[in-house]
């Protein structure tokens, strides 16, 4: 039983251990809104952009001599996933929606 219980405390303990740039990779173009926040959670930042809902998620990242982070951005169209993955959204003329990625 103490092993059964143990199994279960570490399953759980590396479930929590997935970044927001791991979950990020479960997604698929046209998923729905509902299952963006079931993966990755509320984001930290919600914007729209003419027709696109921008979804923002900061993973922050603690090391000995420094926090950084990045920023993982969700385009939605329609309640549906129309591009992911890290950087931030910018317009890109009048009609679309970008994610630009952070420097190096």
């Amino acid at each position: 039983m103490k092993r059964i219980m143990g199994a279960a405390v570490l399953a759980v303990a590396l479930t929590g251990c997935h970044t927001t740039g791991q979950k990020i990779t479960t997604l698929d173009p046209g998923s729905s809104r509902e299952q963006v926040v079931a993966t990755l959670g509320r984001p930290d930042a919600l914007g729209t952009m003419g027709d696109y809902e921008v979804y923002t998620y900061l993973a922050r990242h603690r090391t000995r001599m420094s926090v950084t982070h990045t920023d993982y951005t969700v385009v939605m169209k329609d309640g549906h996933v129309v591009q992911f993955g890290p950087g931030l959204a910018q317009r890109a003329g009048l009609h679309n929606v970008v994610i630009v990625p952070p420097e190096s």
